[in-house]
């Protein structure tokens, strides 16, 4: 399981939050130290920087292939390995 730094990621996710959402979560946050133990705290935390509105926004351009690197998927898919590239052996220029 990958470390975080629990602060860090909590203050970003604060950047994150309107006035509303602020006030929300600190009272949220303030009844669970209330009522849980250190480590029970530390684990609500932790799920709460893990889920919206805490967590980053995912940015669908990290998901995107380019074109060029869908054309390296679809030869490598074509290719069996251990035989000789077909491509190559018939002098096609094909990409």
């Amino acid at each position: 399981m990958r470390r975080i730094d629990l602060f860090e990621a909590t203050m970003q996710g604060w950047a994150r939050l309107d006035a509303a959402q602020r006030e929300r979560f600190f009272k949220a946050g303030l009844k669970a130290a209330l009522r849980l133990d250190r480590r029970e705290f530390r684990a609500w935390l932790l799920r709460r920087v893990r889920t919206a509105p805490l967590a980053p926004p995912i940015d669908p351009a990290r998901f995107a292939i380019s074109e060029v690197d869908m054309a390296l998927l679809m030869r490598a898919a074509r290719e069996v390995p251990g035989e000789p590239n077909r491509d190559k052996a018939n002098g096609s220029s094909q990409a």
